[in-house]
C-alpha cells in the first residue's frame, strides 16, 4: 500500500496567471496512423494510449511498427502471474515445436508518422478479463508498463493458450492492480482509473472496494463520449454517489475510440512543467479539469481555500455548483461563480464541484471535486 492520499483540494496553491496547460486523455485507443493524426490535430499533447488486443503499451510511439505487437511484447501474464520480461512469440512457438507460419517475417513499416516536437507520452493500456470479475470491468493505468493479454485472439486455441498465456489479465483484479502499481514509470505519478462504470454496469460497492484498495486508484471515467450510443451513457451520477461517501475520487473525461474528425474527451492538465513526468504527477494530484472539446470554453481559474470557492470561466456560461445535496447554484449567464461554505452544511454537502457549459460551442467542462469533510 502507498502512503499517498488523494488530494482533497486539487487546485490549492495554483498560480493561474502563470500556470501552463497540457491536453491529455487517459483512455484513447490509437493504433493507426490516421488515429494518431486525428489525435495530434485535435491538440493532444500528452499521450497515454490505452490499446488492447493486446493490452500492452504502445510506447514509445516512435518504436511501434505495423507488426510489433504481433511478434512480441514487453511483459505478459502466464498462469495468473505477471512476468515483466519480453516475450518473443515466434521463439516461443519454435521452442514448443509449434507452427510459426502465422507470424509476419518482420516488424514492417513504422506505425505512426513523425512525432511532433514537444509531444509527450507515457505507457498505458486497457486491461480486462480479470479472473474474478465479469468481462465488462475495464481498467486503464496511465504511467504503468503493466502489459496483459496477447495479440492472437482471433486464431482459436493457440499454443499460447495451451501454455496459459491468454487474451486478458487472467488474474484477480487486486493482484492485477498491484502489478499495475508496481510497474509505474515514476513512483509519484500516474495511477489506476476505472473505465466507463455505467457502460460496465459496475455496482457502487465494487467501485468502493477498488478505490479503497489503494489511494493510487485515482478515480473513474465520469464522461466517456463513446458510451452514449450503447448500454448506458455517462457516469456523472455515479461519480456524485461515490463522492457523497466522503471518498475523494477524480473524474476523468475521455474518448474511448477516435470517431469523427476530432478528439471529444480530454483532461486539461495543470503540471508544474511541460514533461511527461510532471503530467503524470498532475494526474496523481488531481491538478486537471475535464473537457469535451478542449475549445469554446475554459476555466480561467479555480480557487478554494477551504471556505470560499471562486470559479471563473473565460466567457459567459451556464455554471452549476454541485454537492452531495444536488445542485447548489445554477448560474445561467455568468463568468464567475462564488460560494462560501457554511460550517453547518459541510457534513451534508460533503464535496463541491463545478461544471460549465457554453450553448454556442456546445463545450462542457468539469472541475475536480473539492472535499469538505
Amino acid at each position: 500500500m502507498s502512503s499517498f492520499v488523494r488530494n482533497r483540494n486539487p487546485y490549492e496553491n495554483i498560480d493561474w496567471t502563470k500556470q501552463i496547460r497540457v491536453t491529455g486523455s487517459t483512455h484513447l485507443h490509437c493504433s493507426t496512423r490516421k488515429e494518431f493524426e486525428i489525435a495530434v490535430r485535435s491538440g493532444l499533447e500528452f499521450a497515454t494510449f490505452s490499446n488492447y488486443y493486446p493490452s500492452t503499451p504502445y510506447y514509445p510511439a516512435a518504436a511501434m511498427r505495423e507488426n510489433t505487437v504481433k511478434l512480441g511484447q514487453q511483459g505478459y501474464v502466464q498462469n495468473g502471474d505477471y512476468i515483466p520480461e519480453y516475450i518473443d512469440f515466434r521463439k516461443k512457438f519454435a521452442e514448443w515445436r509449434e507452427d510459426t507460419s502465422i507470424f509476419p517475417e518482420n516488424e514492417g513499416e513504422r506505425l505512426f508518422p513523425e512525432i511532433p516536437d514537444g509531444f509527450m507520452e507515457a505507457p498505458n493500456a486497457e486491461h480486462h478479463w480479470f479472473s474474478d470479475f465479469n468481462v465488462y470491468l475495464h481498467i486503464t493505468a496511465p504511467g504503468s508498463f503493466f502489459s496483459s493479454g496477447v495479440f492472437y485472439q482471433g486464431h482459436g486455441i493457440t499454443p499460447l493458450d495451451k501454455h496459459e498465456i491468454h487474451i486478458g489479465a487472467g488474474m484477480p483484479w487486486r493482484k492485477a492492480f498491484q502489478a499495475m502499481l508496481d510497474n509505474l514509470m515514476i513512483p509519484d505519478g500516474g495511477g489506476i482509473i476505472i473505465n466507463h462504470p455505467s457502460w460496465s454496469h459496475l455496482p457502487l460497492h465494487c467501485m468502493y472496494d477498488m478505490l479503497d484498495f489503494d489511494q493510487r486508484v485515482l478515480g473513474i471515467e465520469a464522461v466517456n463520449t463513446n458510451c452514449n450510443t450503447e448500454y448506458i451513457a455517462d457516469s456523472e451520477s455515479q461519480w456524485d454517489e461515490i463522492l457523497g461517501t466522503g471518498r475523494q475520487c477524480y473524474g476523468f473525461c475521455v474518448q474511448d475510440h477516435l470517431q469523427g474528425p476530432k478528439l471529444m474527451g480530454r483532461s486539461i492538465l495543470l503540471p508544474e512543467e511541460r514533461t511527461a513526468e510532471s503530467c503524470l504527477r498532475a494526474y496523481r494530484e488531481g491538478r486537471f479539469y475535464g473537457a469535451i472539446q478542449g475549445d469554446g470554453l475554459r476555466f480561467e481559474s479555480i480557487e478554494f481555500d477551504g471556505r470560499l470557492l471562486r470559479v471563473r470561466c473565460d466567457r459567459e456560461a451556464v455554471m452549476l455548483l454541485i454537492s452531495h445535496q444536488g445542485v447548489e447554484i445554477e448560474l445561467w449567464t455568468g463568468r464567475e461563480l462564488t460560494y462560501e461554505v457554511k460550517d453547518s452544511e459541510r457534513a451534508s454537502q460533503v464535496f463541491l464541484r463545478v461544471t460549465g457549459y457554453d450553448p454556442a460551442s456546445k463545450e462542457k467542462i468539469f472541475t475536480q471535486p473539492m472535499m469538505l469533510v
